[in-house]
């Protein structure tokens, strides 16, 4: 099943592109789109139905990883397309707020299902067999409706997951249009200087940054949340830091080296600085050994 829906996603990703190429209106860009979209959703409908999981684990892993990409697919061109149609033309500032309006609707959709998305972020597996199982019922949990309703063909969370991973690429696709590609010195990540301005070090590092702002109250008086943190750090220095939920719990379970690697290395070089004044040269500090989060 594994082979099968990767060969499907290929392909169907393949006729994407086609039509993202072809100069065609954006009404009948998106119904050629959908097209191509549902009829890989039913070749893997009709495929799972004369199909038997060999144990739960690969039941989980095609409703928690493979099915997603196709309905993530599906959620983005209609999100997208609603974008691009609703979009003001002509007032910078007017365009300004109508993305900047968009991204906090997303940011309350996030919020909205925290416990869930931190899941997501986490690739946490402790709850997969109620989550990703058809027809197990988690209790308790807000969920959102989910337009399908074929109980072979669907679990609690599978549609849930669709969405964040949509929601995520839409976030990319609403920053860069606001933020990118450079052109002027008001936005974000450029200084007064018109020098730019990027993290080019490791994306773990600026995490633990990021924590170490947060935990130490310095912004707004510590009423911020650290998603706040994360997002403005990502604006300013052009990166994205996608699941740093995840890459938190590896820095909480580092083994060979200290768990506080970037912030150690910062004290000895300011440190350093302290004592040799304007003779003092910075380097770089060794990448954390075995991290998942480097550019």
């Amino acid at each position: 099943m594994n082979e099968f829906a990767k060969t499907s996603y290929f392909t169907m990703k393949e006729e994407l592109v086609l039509f993202s190429e072809l100069g065609i209106q954006p009404i009948r860009r998106l119904a050629g789109v959908l097209n191509c979209i549902n009829d890989a959703l039913n070749q893997l409908r009709t495929f799972l139905k004369e199909y038997q999981f060999k144990d739960q684990e690969s039941e989980i892993y095609f409703f928690k990883y493979d099915k997603p990409k196709f309905f993530c697919e599906q959620i983005y061109a209609k999100e997208i397309y609603t974008i691009e149609i609703a979009r003001p033309h002509g007032d910078e500032l007017l365009l300004k707020n109508f993305y900047e309006q968009e991204l906090k609707y997303i940011k309350r959709f996030f919020i909205q299902y925290q416990f869930l998305y931190q899941y997501y972020q986490l690739d946490a597996s402790d709850l997969d067999h109620l989550f990703f199982v058809r027809g197990a019922k988690p209790s308790d949990l807000l969920l959102p409706e989910t337009p399908d309703l074929d109980p072979l063909f669907s679990t609690s969370c599978d549609y849930l997951f669709s969405k964040f991973m949509a929601y995520e690429k839409i976030q990319d696709y609403l920053i860069n249009c606001l933020y990118g590609p450079i052109d002027n010195l008001q936005r974000l990540g450029v200084s007064g200087k018109n020098k730019i301005l990027k993290w080019t070090g490791n994306k773990a590092d600026l995490v633990e940054l990021a924590y170490g702002i947060y935990d130490t109250l310095q912004i707004n008086n510590g009423d911020v949340d650290i998603a706040d943190i994360i997002d403005w750090l990502e604006k300013s220095l052009q990166i994205n830091l996608g699941r740093y939920y995840q890459c938190f719990s590896e820095i909480k379970n580092r083994k060979s080296i200290s768990k506080t690697h970037f912030l150690d290395h910062m004290l000895t070089m300011l440190s350093q600085h302290i004592e040799e004044g304007d003779a003092f040269k910075p380097r770089k500090p060794k990448n954390v050994s075995g991290s998942k989060s480097k550019q």
